[in-house]
């Protein structure tokens, strides 16, 4: 059997700083890395993390620069979604934009975050409509993060 080459296609990848920067927190590596891939490809700055308490970690390096955070609610043995995005909030000084996917969103907890919205999206979410949504939250976010950076000047 002979092997063939393949036509390949230049990708044109936007800068990743343009659309937003985007922490993923999902036990599911396969989940976890194709919403990467789908989210750089996009044009988004990413961050993964496999556990709640691996993305906590995170929290000094993102602070300033997290727009969005995408939790599965369900994240093994550890902490719930919920957790992980109040968590976040408390750590930052201030809630993101959170959108929390779950297969059963009748049963899942939404987090009290004041100035963010919370989306409940369940699973499975169709990347289209993620990536219709983000660019709201993004600008939510700076917009939030300007008015309060204008208030402390």
């Amino acid at each position: 059997m002979s092997a063939q080459l393949a036509d390949v296609l230049p990708l044109n990848v936007p800068a990743p700083s343009a659309r937003g920067f985007i922490l993923h927190v999902d036990d599911d590596d396969a989940m976890r890395r194709s919403t990467a891939l789908l989210l750089r490809l996009a044009g988004f700055e990413t961050r993964e993390a496999a556990s709640g308490e691996q993305a906590l970690t995170f929290a000094d390096a993102l602070r300033g620069k997290l727009d969005v955070l995408i939790v599965d609610y369900h994240l093994g043995n550890g902490m719930t979604g919920t957790e992980v995005a109040e968590e976040f909030a408390r750590l930052l000084g201030h809630a993101v934009p959170t959108v929390i996917l779950t297969g059963d969103p009748a049963n899942a907890e939404v987090p009290w975050l004041s100035d963010a919205p919370v989306w409940l999206a369940r699973k499975p979410l169709l990347p289209d409509t993620l990536l219709a949504a983000l660019p709201a939250l993004v600008d939510f976010r700076r917009a939030v993060a300007a008015t309060t950076a204008a208030r402390r000047d």
